[in-house]
């Protein structure tokens, strides 16, 4: 919390006062400006106090989305305001593709974006959501059947990119702060989107809450209880979460994050549904609708042990294997076939692809201790051409150490390399010769006899993470 005297602050109204001293202090602050009445609020009541602070970097960030015909008014409009306050202001043109997933969250996404960009170095960033806001978000929420999580609102603070996101104004209802900015002469800008009622959440702000006030005078801070108390009780599932995670996470497939059924199996159901969930948050996917997740219960966890059913949405996709529940993105499901020459130049040899999701880097150098996740070969002879493939079938490989050659696909059926890998992985061949099978970080890989690097040469490392 900030704690320094201004005599301007002092001038305004307490509720105000007591929201810009609740501001995080920082070196760094980055205040969002769409030019209205609550971004407004926040160049008039917090800028004036985080000037107080000495070698404090500010900096106001306009989004320009290009969706309404005033957008190029508006970031005029913002530029002006901060040419008069003497304070930095960047208008960010951003493109908007709704790519399905509706116009108010592609929107959302470009935003966001450059926010993160600006974060990148830490700092506070400044969002002018008011109690209003809040309200209406755990409304729409709540009409789409939410639990605690989608109950618990707009967080007021939360970290992101390298920063934190913080909105003094959460708390406060919008008629008060547009009493207070009315006593100065500030004009703000009003989107023309924010009338139109086939938007749900302006439905709900013109149509559904005055009635709801009308009624019950507290209503906002009764929804901003909701909020928090759903808040309160998210923090605590997700400790509870935290401490079962060593009993859910697999061991054997920790890369993976894989989700080990069989410690599922000893939670109730109920603890089962909250553990996937919190799996599926872990790894920054999207919950799927309660449709598709069901069939998980129904279809995935119930199957046979050597069964490997999917379940898919858009580019998600869990399958199951070797007793564990996976997550995976088309792109490692739907690789296709592909071959790669690595090309040599006198003493350079070099290669980077993006293969089953992860990056294959492949590097001609003096023998050294081995990085983290690499493996190393010899280097190869003049006349030995280099190739990176995936698997075709029917492929086989001499150990070393032995003199029979063994099939790939029993060697990785064996080492139980997940079904969907065993089409990706890549094979280094020398000439004709498959020389490297690389199986990830947990394996290691399958070096072929004579290939074996010799201590002082200069060998190819292979690295697949």
């Amino acid at each position: 919390m900030l704690k320094i005297n201004s005599p301007e602050l002092d001038l305004f109204h307490p509720l105000i006062q007591s929201a810009v001293r609740a501001i995080p202090e920082s070196d760094h602050y980055l205040i969002a400006l769409s030019g209205g009445l609550d971004s407004m609020a926040l160049l008039k009541f917090a800028l004036p106090y985080l000037l107080k602070f000495q070698k404090t970097k500010i900096q106001v960030i306009h989004i320009h989305h290009g969706l309404s015909p005033y957008a190029d008014d508006w970031a005029i409009h913002c530029q002006s305001v901060c040419r008069d306050l003497n304070v930095e202001c960047h208008v960010e043109r951003v493109s908007v593709v709704s790519e399905g997933q509706g116009l108010e969250a592609a929107a959302r996404k470009a935003r966001y974006s450059v926010f993160e960009s600006y974060l990148a170095g830490g700092g506070v960033l400044l969002q002018g959501h008011h109690q209003n806001d809040q309200a209406e978000t755990v409304l729409m929420r709540l009409l789409r059947g939410a639990g605690p999580e989608g109950l618990s609102g707009i967080p007021q603070q939360r970290a992101l990119s390298n920063g934190q996101l913080f909105r003094p104004w959460l708390n406060l209802p919008r008629d008060m702060l547009e009493q207070e900015i009315n006593k100065y002469p500030i004009k703000w800008v009003e989107d023309e989107s924010n009338t139109d009622l086939q938007f749900d959440r302006n439905f709900l702000r013109h149509k559904i809450l005055p009635l709801l006030e009308a009624r019950w005078p507290d209503v906002l801070n009764s929804f901003s209880r909701t909020a928090e108390r759903s808040e309160q009780t998210i923090q605590y599932l997700l400790s509870w979460c935290d401490e079962q995670k060593q009993s859910i996470f697999s061991d054997d497939y920790s890369e993976d994050q894989a989700l080990d059924l069989t410690g599922l199996s000893g939670f109730s159901d109920q603890q089962q549904r909250l553990l996937v969930r919190y799996w599926l948050d872990c790894l920054q996917v999207e919950h799927p609708s309660e449709k598709i997740l069901e069939r998980l219960w129904t279809e995935l966890i119930p199957a046979e042990k050597d069964a490997m059913p999917a379940l898919r949405w858009g580019d998600n996709h869990l399958r199951r294997f070797d007793g564990c529940l996976f997550y995976l993105t088309s792109q490692q499901v739907d690789e296709c076939p592909y071959e790669y020459k690595v090309v040599r130049k006198a003493d350079l040899l070099s290669c980077s692809h993006l293969i089953g999701g992860r990056d294959l880097k492949i590097m001609l150098e003096p023998k050294k201790k081995l990085l983290e996740h690499a493996l190393s070969i010899r280097a190869p002879r003049d006349n030995e051409v280099v190739t990176v493939r995936s698997r075709q079938g029917g492929e086989s490989i001499i150990l070393s150490g032995s003199t029979q050659h063994k099939s790939l696909k029993k060697i990785l059926q064996a080492k139980k390399v997940a079904p969907w890998m065993r089409s990706y992985i890549p094979l280094i061949y020398y000439g004709d010769v498959l020389a490297l099978v690389m199986l990830g970080s947990n394996e290691g890989g399958l070096i072929a006899d004579g290939f074996q690097a010799n201590e002082g040469e200069v060998v190819v490392t292979v690295c697949w993470r």
